[in-house]
Formats: C-alpha cells, structure tokens, sequence
C-alpha cells in the first residue's frame, strides 16, 4: 500500500509499505476512501514537534 511519510523537516515520501494484517481479535482494518491533513500534522512537516522522528509512517 501506498504512505506518506515524513522523512524529516519540510521532507516527506509517497513510500510502498506491507499491508496491515490482524494480530489479535481486537484488531481491525479500515478501508480509507477519503482523508484530509490537519494543522498538526503541518507542525510535524516544519519541525515544529521534535518527538516525531523521520520514517514516521505506518507501522510495518
């Protein structure tokens, strides 16, 4: 599947990731049909949240 990933400040990438599998019977997979990005996320793009580390995307 397809991930954006921030990759460091003002550095992001359209990666392909493993697709989600279910591990335990309170897991669930959700198709997303729609999504926006949220001031949040553009403070993590600039920097602006220092615990967010690169490579940040889905979990493999």
């Amino acid at each position: 599947m397809k991930a954006l990933v921030y990759q460091g400040v003002n550095q992001k990438a359209l990666e392909e990731r493993a697709k989600p599998i279910i591990d335990a019977s309170t897991d669930a997979i959700v198709r997303m049909t729609r999504t926006t990005i949220c001031g949040t996320d553009l403070h993590i793009l600039k920097g602006d949240v220092p615990t967010c580390l690169p490579d940040r995307g889905p979990s493999p």
